[in-house]
């Protein structure tokens, strides 16, 4: 079975012009948990089909029991701030669309570069899913595919 989520509704200042006018900009948002080692956080997260990894802010780590000292770390490209750096660690995620839920163990990153929303990308995140953008209805589709290794 798929996951469904509706697109949430992003309030702007001014109309949209590429959008007829509209006042608000749909967002593929989901609410994700992220489980460490003594806590969970709920968050909204992007999915990002542009985003190479799944990364969340850097905050979020200490309240999970996720020591980052010696973590691996990486680089990510931003849209305006170039090369920022990424310190990964394994967590368990879970998303649940009220209907049906998903829950997995993953590498995901951690950054000090402040980020409107955690980005849900490819690896640790989008790898796991067949995604269907529903522009029309302003929905997203998430269908788990051979690579998902969890429950």
């Amino acid at each position: 079975m798929s996951l469904v989520f509706p697109y949430r509704l992003k309030s702007v200042n001014q109309p949209i012009l590429t959008l007829g006018g509209r006042w608000s900009r749909p967002r593929p948002l989901i609410i994700v948990s992220i489980i460490g080692a003594s806590s969970t956080r709920v968050t909204l997260g992007l999915l990002d089909t542009g985003a190479d990894d799944t990364v969340f802010p850097q905050h979020l780590a200490a309240p999970l029991g996720i020591d980052l000292s010696n973590a691996p770390i990486g680089y990510m490209r931003t849209a305006n701030l170039g090369r920022a750096p990424v310190r990964y660690a394994q967590v368990r995620l879970r998303i649940t669309d009220g209907v049906e839920q998903r829950d997995w163990p993953v590498w995901v990153g951690f950054t000090p570069v402040p980020l409107n929303q955690p980005l849900l990308g490819f690896a640790g995140f989008l790898q796991f899913f067949t995604a269907t953008f529903h522009g029309d209805y302003e929905k997203v589709e998430l269908t788990v595919n051979s690579l998902y290794p969890g429950t």
